[in-house]
């Protein structure tokens, strides 16, 4: 049975209400069955040298034959300010789901139509397989569990993934708030499961901030079980984030170079700046 959704700390700052989503679902019966859930947040990332969103991400999916058994709540929320506004306040993201299945597998025949394929039904021998990952950019963590190729699942699963990203001024620091949560209880019968984790070394990112997380990361967790299992599992990572930038009263747009500037400073030096800047001469300056 559905319990709740756990509530998180206390944002950075009051929310307004932005972008909300609900999902929820109950399912209970026998055949053949396929689920694929997958949605993501954007929120600006804590480090203006970043060209991408600090996205908060959720997937995810589910198969099988046989008999089944779910129940589960999905929501995720978004700030509405205009994401691209250099000079916003404050933003946030988060997704959240929370799960309860069972599946038992078993080849299930059904005949379809009048033709063919109802004197020969058609045969569903899938073994049982499930997966939940969540990430969070701000932080460079991922967390996931998957199993595959069982005969049983019983499952209750806790995933949240959460930024949020405030910024007072332009001569203040900007600063966020990331957190990843993902708490397990779970049983296997005759199958694979594997439970994981990575944080990267965002310590790393102002050598270069397009560095897979894979480099010498913060914490690697990877664990593989196959048989028949027990499992219980609580992950949870809450990790501040501030950005300082460094100010010249002479000059302080290009003392640092190119490379230094924020995203939004580069904007008004137009699109083939920075192919100049990557000594990638524009379309136009080479028919000049």
């Amino acid at each position: 049975m559905l319990i709740g959704l756990v509530i998180s700390e206390e944002p950075l700052e009051e929310r307004s209400k932005g972008v909300q989503f609900n999902y929820e679902d109950s399912v209970s019966g026998n055949g053949n069955f396929v689920s694929h859930n997958e949605i993501a947040t954007q929120v600006p990332h804590d480090d203006g040298h970043r060209d991408r969103f600090a996205d908060v991400y959720l997937q995810k999916k589910g198969h099988g034959s046989g008999s089944i058994e779910r129940e589960s709540i999905l929501i995720s929320n978004e700030s509405l300010i205009n994401q691209t506004n250099p000079d916003m306040i404050y933003a946030f993201g988060l997704i959240a789901t929370l799960d309860s299945n069972r599946m038992v597998y078993n080849p299930y025949n059904m005949s379809v139509g009048r033709g063919y394929y109802a004197v020969r039904p058609l045969n569903f021998n899938s073994l049982l397989g499930d997966k939940s990952l969540i990430k969070n950019y701000a932080s460079e963590t991922s967390m996931d569990q998957e199993t595959r190729y069982a005969r049983i699942i019983n499952k209750n699963l806790l995933a949240q993934v959460e930024y949020d990203h405030y910024n007072d001024t332009d001569e203040m620091p900007s600063k966020g708030l990331a957190r990843s949560l993902m708490n397990l209880e779970m049983g296997v019968t005759s199958g694979t499961a594997r439970i994981g984790m990575l944080q990267g070394n965002i310590s790393l990112d102002a050598l270069d901030p397009d560095r897979s997380a894979w480099y010498k990361p913060n914490i690697i967790i990877d664990e593989d079980y196959t048989g028949t299992f027990n499992l219980t599992s609580k992950m949870n990572l809450t990790l501040p984030l501030s950005t300082v930038v460094d100010d010249d009263s002479w000059l302080p747009c290009c003392s640092g170079g190119w490379t230094d500037l924020m995203n939004p400073d580069k904007k008004g030096f137009g699109a083939d700046a920075n192919e100049i800047f990557n000594c990638i001469c524009p379309k136009g300056l080479i028919k000049a």
